[in-house]
C-alpha cells in the first residue's frame, strides 16, 4: 500500500525557514513574526526561548506592548551573562503595534545602524497585522527576516500534520489525510490536539485508518458546533440542542461555543453573500479568506439561512457577549436562547 510522501512541489512556507537558524544556532539580527496562526507564532517563540536558556534564563527578555525605547536598546546593547554566551541575547517585543503605526525614530535609527548594531542581539517582534509599507517592516527586510504565519493552505497543512505524525512514528494515507482535515479545520491548535489524540489511540499500531479519524474526530468543538447551526437552520431545535449537551459533557466552554457560533454565522454571511453575487470560486476564495474545500461547505450550509436571518444570528451573539461580561447573563443561558428562540 502506497502512503503520501508528502514531497514539496510548490514553495515551501517561509516560517520552515526558521528550522535551519535554530538547528544551527546561527540566529540573525531582527525577525518578525506576523499573521493570524497564533500556533505558529507562539510555536517559534517557544522554540526560540528555550534554545537562549528558557523563561528564567539570563540570555531571554520579553516585552509584552510597546516597550519605552531607551529600556529596550540599553538591554540589546547589554552583552549576555548564559551558560552559552556565544548565543547572544534574545529579546522578544510582542503586541507592540509599531508595524501599524508610526513606530519611534529612534527604533529604526538603531535598528538600520548595522555597523553598530551588537553582533550578540537578536530581536523578535511577534505581531498580528503589519504595514508592509512602513519603515520598520523595510528595516527589518534588509536587516532580519520577516516571517508570516498566516493560516496555512491545504496542502501545507497536509505536509505539516504528516511531519508531525511521522515524528511520532506514524503513517497516513492522503485519502485518509483529506478525511482528517476535512473535520478538523485549518486552525493548528485544533489540528495538532487532534494529532496527539490519534497517536495516543492508536497505540503501537504505525497506520492512520479512515477509523481511527471516524473515532477521534467526532468529537471534534468546531465539528460539532458546525452540525448544530445546520441542524438549527433545519428547524431541528431537539437535534441542535442535543449537540450542545454533547459539548457540554465534553466539558467545552460556553464561551467558547458562543464564540464558535458567532463564528459560523460569519462565515455563513460571507458564503452567502459571494454566493448571489456568482461569484466563481477563485474571486469569492480571495473575497472571503476561505478556503475552498470549506467554503463549500458553508455555501451548502448557507442555503437554509436567509442574509437577514444570518444578520439576526451575528447581532444576538454580540448582544449575548456584551449581557454576559456585564453580569447579566450566564455564558450557558446565551447559548440556550441563541438555539431556542
Amino acid at each position: 500500500m502506497a502512503y503520501k510522501s508528502y514531497s514539496r512541489q510548490n514553495e515551501a512556507p517561509a516560517y520552515l525557514k526558521l528550522n535551519d537558524d535554530l538547528k544551527s544556532r546561527v540566529f540573525r539580527p531582527v525577525y518578525l513574526f506576523y499573521g493570524d496562526e497564533d500556533y505558529l507564532k507562539i510555536s517559534y517563540k517557544r522554540a526560540f526561548r528555550k534554545v537562549f536558556g528558557g523563561e528564567d534564563g539570563m540570555a531571554y527578555t520579553c516585552f509584552s506592548g510597546a516597550p519605552d525605547v531607551e529600556e529596550l536598546i540599553d538591554l540589546l546593547n547589554t552583552p549576555p551573562f548564559s551558560l552559552d554566551p556565544a548565543l547572544g541575547r534574545l529579546v522578544i517585543v510582542e503586541g507592540s503595534d509599531w508595524f501599524k503605526r508610526t513606530p519611534p525614530d529612534r527604533i529604526i535609527d538603531y535598528l538600520s545602524d548595522q555597523k553598530h548594531y551588537p553582533d550578540f542581539a537578536h530581536l523578535v517582534f511577534i505581531e498580528s497585522t503589519v504595514d508592509k509599507r512602513s519603515k520598520l517592516y523595510k528595516v527589518v527586510q534588509q536587516a532580519g527576516f520577516p516571517c508570516d504565519m498566516f493560516r496555512q493552505s491545504r496542502a501545507d497543512l497536509s505536509r505539516w500534520a504528516a511531519r508531525y505524525l511521522q515524528n511520532a512514528g506514524k503513517k497516513i494515507r492522503q485519502s485518509t489525510m483529506e478525511r482528517f482535515l476535512e473535520k478538523t479545520g485549518d486552525d493548528m491548535y485544533n489540528i495538532a490536539s487532534e494529532l496527539d489524540k490519534l497517536i495516543a489511540y492508536t497505540g503501537t499500531r504505525d497506520v492512520i485508518e479512515d477509523e481511527d479519524v471516524e473515532t477521534i474526530s467526532s468529537q471534534n468543538v468546531e465539528d460539532r458546533v458546525f452540525d448544530m447551526i445546520t441542524e438549527l437552520s433545519l428547524g431541528h431545535t431537539e437535534k441542535a440542542m442535543r449537540y450542545y449537551q454533547d459539548l457540554l459533557m465534553l466539558q467545552e466552554a460556553p464561551m467558547k461555543i458562543l464564540a464558535l457560533m458567532r463564528r459560523n454565522f460569519n462565515q455563513l454571511l460571507l458564503a452567502k453573500e459571494v454566493k448571489q453575487k456568482g461569484m466563481n470560486e477563485a474571486d469569492a476564495v480571495k473575497a472571503t479568506g476561505i478556503q475552498p474545500w470549506l467554503l463549500k461547505k458553508l455555501q451548502s450550509q448557507a442555503s437554509g439561512y436567509s442574509i437577514a436571518g444570518l444578520e439576526h444570528y451575528i447581532g444576538r451573539c454580540f448582544e449575548y457577549d456584551e449581557a454576559i461580561k456585564s453580569g447579566n447573563l450566564s455564558d450557558q443561558m446565551a447559548v440556550e436562547l441563541l438555539l431556542t428562540t
